[in-house]
């Protein structure tokens, strides 16, 4: 056990109020700039380790930058062959540090629910604005898709669900 005696539901929550700043965020600086800066991946990083440490065992921790640590590894081979943005993977892998292994599955399919709800939102934001100027680089014409949309939106659905029905 962490440093305190923490149930998993109110993990759940300080989890959810701690990161959900840092996750809109990343989200919003994604669409604007088309960037997700380090600060904000660091944050989420170190959130989890205030909060892991308060919560969690040792043990746990370790995995859980186990884990971090292999989708940081892949996120990079996807972007050295320019199928992802650095801040997206960084952001992934971050993430990957609330996330237990035996949850892997089901935030992997909330990610790619995510990745479908993200392009068609960005997809029906560029019809919107169509040729006009926009300030959100996310949606001119011929920007790349902002995966930190996504991987925002996974994460607030996981931790809700969590938090709502307990698993």
């Amino acid at each position: 056990m962490g440093l305190f005696e923490a149930t998993p539901l109110q993990a759940a929550w300080a989890t959810l109020l701690c990161t959900a700043p840092l996750l809109v965020a990343a989200a919003v600086w994604d669409l604007r700039r088309m960037r997700i800066p380090n600060w904000l991946n660091g944050g989420l990083a170190l959130m989890f380790v205030a909060l892991g440490l308060a919560s969690l065992p040792l043990e746990e921790i370790a995995w859980r930058f186990a884990g971090a640590l292999l989708v940081l590894v892949v996120g990079f081979a996807f972007f050295s062959f320019g199928r992802m943005g650095g801040g997206d993977v960084k952001m992934l892998a971050a993430c990957a540090l609330y996330v237990p292994l035996h949850h892997a599955g089901m935030v992997l399919q909330l990610l790619a629910l995510g990745l479908a709800l993200g392009l068609a939102a960005i997809h029906l934001g560029r019809a919107l604005v169509g040729e006009r100027e926009t300030q959100w680089r996310a949606l001119r014409k011929g920007a790349r898709f902002p995966m930190g949309l996504s991987i925002a939106g996974a994460m607030l659905a996981y931790f809700s669900f969590f938090i709502a029905f307990g698993f």
